[in-house]
């Protein structure tokens, strides 16, 4: 076998409802038993895109569907 493959976990739900708490939770988990392990959140907040879409998300600024949309598959791209 060539290589292993890796999984992608996602954790979803409401605002404020725990997810960065289980997931840093997960990946201490997995790390410890040996097992690589990053936590990625989305969007991430601390590029100039990332911003852009904070300012959308506390209603600060409005822009076209299309835009947001382009938005956050750019700031996703900026992760990998």
């Amino acid at each position: 076998m060539a290589g292993r493959r890796g999984a992608l976990i996602v954790l979803e739900g409401m605002d404020r409802a725990g997810k960065t708490t289980q997931g840093r939770k997960l990946v201490a988990a997995l790390l410890q038993s040996g097992h690589p392990a990053e936590l990625l959140r989305f969007p991430e907040r601390s590029t100039e895109i990332g911003k852009l879409l904070g300012s959308y998300l506390e209603k600060k600024k409005n822009m076209e569907d299309h835009t947001v949309h382009l938005l956050f598959s750019a700031n996703r791209w900026e992760q990998v």
